[in-house]
This record gives C-alpha cells, sequence and structure tokens, in this order.
C-alpha cells in the first residue's frame, strides 16, 4: 500500500504518462501537416507543368501538329522533373482548337498522393486541372 502510495503521489510518473498519451497524438499530427504540405507542393508542381506545356504550345506556330505535341510532353516532364515530382505525361491531354485559337492542356484523374506515404486511403485522391493559353500564331 505503501508502495502505491508513493506511485500515485509522484509527479514524475504522472509526466510520463502524460507523456506517453501526447507524443502519438503529436507524431500523428506532425506526419500529416507534412504530408498534406507535400502534396499541396506536388499540386503547384502539377499545375506548372501544365501551364509550362500550354505556354510552350501557345508560342508555337505548328501547336496541332503531333511532332510538336510530342515536343512539348518531353519540356513538360523535364521541367515537372525540376520540382523533384515527375509527372506522367502520358495522362496530360492536349486540345488544340483552330477556330477559336486556343491550346488547353489538362490532367484528368491524376493521383495527388502516389508515392507519398500517407494516412488512411488518401492514395485514391485523384485531381483535375486544366491550363487555357491563347494560341500566339492565330491569325
Amino acid at each position: 500500500m505503501r508502495l502505491l502510495r508513493r506511485f500515485i503521489g509522484n509527479k514524475r510518473a504522472a509526466a510520463i504518462v502524460e507523456f506517453a498519451l501526447v507524443v502519438p497524438l503529436f507524431v500523428v499530427l506532425v506526419m500529416g501537416v507534412i504530408t498534406f504540405s507535400r502534396a499541396y507542393t506536388r499540386l503547384n508542381a502539377l499545375h506548372s507543368t501544365l501551364r509550362e506545356g500550354a505556354r510552350a504550345l501557345a508560342a508555337d506556330q505548328y501547336a496541332d501538329s503531333l511532332s510538336h505535341q510530342t515536343t512539348a510532353r518531353i519540356r513538360m516532364a523535364s521541367f515537372s522533373s525540376a520540382f523533384g515530382f515527375p509527372i506522367d505525361t502520358s495522362q496530360v491531354s492536349i486540345v488544340f482548337v483552330p477556330p477559336y485559337a486556343e491550346v488547353t492542356v489538362s490532367v484528368t484523374n491524376y493521383p495527388l498522393f502516389a508515392g507519398l506515404g500517407t494516412l488512411g486511403n488518401m492514395q485514391a485522391l485523384t485531381v483535375t486541372r486544366a491550363v487555357v493559353f491563347r494560341h500566339e500564331w492565330a491569325p
């Protein structure tokens, strides 16, 4: 009984128990913040890559040719690699509308958390983004 009273009245033991209860929650919170900030960085890299591809095609006189679109995809892949999150350019669609003289570069259902160690089933979250630029060589 004496040992039990000593343990209950010990403030150091109470601090250890509180620490053991709080640390797992704190670690989960910090890992969540890190994961979401990496996903947001990946989203910015995706949008910047699409914008770079649309800008390159908008400034190209022959944006409707397949070889120039392939060159734009290669440029987008190298541009996204500079961010550290290379995107899969096979999922990118390029639409050139001659009457309206617009170049649209878009991606649909792109996995945002792919490759990021996340909590729960966040690998299934996808985003859709599109960038439209006016074609500079339009009549």
